[in-house]
């Protein structure tokens, strides 16, 4: 893709970053040439050859990038992602944790199909699992040895586990060390990199003319070259969206997205929120109705929080005696298949008897079918549930979960936060809460910006043994895509 001449390096400023700045940010363009050798017999519809033109500005808290139709914004203060379409003047908006949360349920997916091929004789069907990371910037668990130098002409091969990984130019631009850590941070996010080849390129104190990653996947190799040029040491150091709108809803666009730019845009409930739907069941109890009275106080508690407490006597009692909650609360306990299958026949049964729209009976079917592994009818009973009720926050952590198991990484991060924001102290978001501090635990390169980035401890220890005494001849010191592999 070849930039626009209006919308080259020298003219992002104008467009994207404002004008003046206390800190100075630098601004390179990287050409990324891509070439693809495929295997005997290997099926794909990808080209042989691509070439890929950007324009980067590595700022102190963000990062930018830029091919003349799109940008990306890497805001590591917010931790957020803005996707600018420069045309329209739009921009969506997303989660740094959707990146880093893909790549580490991605390893583990291809681990586990890997230890399936290997048990079954097949493991021509897996790539090593030093190119896995090298693909997806995380690490497995093990623990690696060094990378190891090989000198070439003019650059240096970089291997693990004898297999290459990096060749390093000797040319470059020296730069701070937080230039250097965010330039690291830009082939993170955008072509991956294995973490140890990132944390060299990070201590570089430079950034380098060329440089070659090389990946190989099941149905062959790919190798891409990068050429830096056009460096601007002295671009402006902060951005603004004030140009750009939230990119509008499309009229045709599928209910997932519907849903979640509803949810986007909603107020959190009022104070005058649980009053009015406590108020519901009461006078379903009133009308001797203790089931219905049940799924309103259910639909209060997902929406507020509020418990299903404070009852009289007489509810407790009316409660107690009605066979449908006996039923749903024994069917919403099964755990083995056999009993979910039979519970999930329970709750459809009592839907098909209160009308298929009620959203509390339509929610736990969706529990249900997610508990089989049933994720996209798991996901279409969470949105109809949504399209009728958009303020029960919980069913947000239900619709991430199905997402996020379906690969979805960036709506499920959108669902999450959705719900949060309008019930962020809701229990149910203990658990994505946990998620993103795990992950911020495990790979903190991802979140960190050109002032704080490190590596973690495992890390730095074998970045440490490298550097000490795996020095190349040369006297040149050596962080959620769709371009990895």
């Amino acid at each position: 893709m070849t930039l626009a001449p209006a919308l080259r390096y020298a003219s992002l400023a104008t467009v994207l970053f404002l004008s003046a700045a206390a800190e100075a940010a630098v601004a390179l363009h990287v050409t990324v040439s891509t070439e693809r050798v495929n295997k005997p017999g290997a099926k794909t519809s990808l080209p042989a050859t691509l070439s890929d033109e950007s324009d980067i500005v590595l700022g102190p808290h963000f990062i930018s990038i830029g091919d003349g139709k799109s940008m990306t914004v890497l805001d590591f203060a917010t931790r957020r992602r803005y996707v600018i379409d420069t045309a329209a003047a739009t921009y969506a908006n997303y989660s740094l944790f959707d990146a880093v949360g893909l790549r580490a349920v991605e390893l583990r997916h291809r681990q586990g199909s890997a230890g399936v091929h290997q048990a079954g004789g097949v493991e021509q069907h897996a790539a090593p699992l030093v190119y896995e990371e090298q693909a997806l910037s995380v690490l497995a668990a093990k623990r690696r040895g060094p990378l190891l130098p090989n000198v070439l002409d003019g650059a240096v091969l970089w291997s693990l586990d004898q297999q290459p990984l990096l060749r390093l130019g000797i040319a470059g631009t020296a730069v701070s060390d937080g230039d250097a850590r965010a330039f690291a941070q830009y082939v993170r996010y955008t072509w991956g990199g294995h973490p140890l080849v990132l944390a060299m390129l990070a201590s570089g104190k430079r950034i380098p003319a060329e440089f070659t990653l090389h990946y190989q996947q099941v149905g062959g190799s790919v190798t891409r070259h990068f050429r830096v040029s056009q460096l601007n040491m002295d671009a402006p150091a902060t951005y603004t969206l004030a140009a750009y709108r939230p990119r509008p809803l499309d009229a045709s666009a599928p209910v997932l997205e519907r849903v979640l730019v509803q949810a986007a845009r909603l107020p959190p409930l009022g104070p005058q929120a649980h009053p009015a739907l406590r108020a519901e069941a009461e006078r379903l109890f009133a009308e001797n109705q203790p089931f219905d009275a049940f799924l309103s106080m259910l639909e209060d508690h997902f929406s507020t929080g509020a418990l299903v407490d404070k009852l009289s006597r007489e509810q407790q009692l009316a409660m107690q005696q009605c066979e449908p909650i006996r039923l749903l609360t024994r069917a919403l306990l099964a755990k083995d298949r056999e009993g979910i299958a039979a519970a999930l026949a329970t709750v459809q049964g009592m839907r098909q008897q209160s009308g298929m729209q009620q959203p509390v009976l339509a929610l736990f079917e969706g529990h249900l079918r997610a508990k089989l592994g049933q994720w996209p009818q798991a996901t279409a009973l969470y949105l109809q549930v949504l399209q009728a009720k958009p303020h029960m926050a919980a069913v947000y952590q239900d619709l991430g979960d199905a997402l996020y198991a379906q690969f979805d990484a960036p709506n499920a991060w959108r669902s999450w936060d959705a719900g949060r924001a309008l019930a962020p102290t809701l229990r149910q978001f203990r658990k994505v809460n946990a998620l993103e501090q795990g992950l911020l635990k495990d790979y903190p390169a991802f979140f960190a910006d050109a002032a704080t980035v490190q590596p973690s401890d495992q890390l730095a220890d074998q970045l440490t043994d490298q550097l000490s005494t795996s020095r190349p001849a040369s006297k040149t010191k050596t962080p959620g895509s769709t371009n990895l592999p």
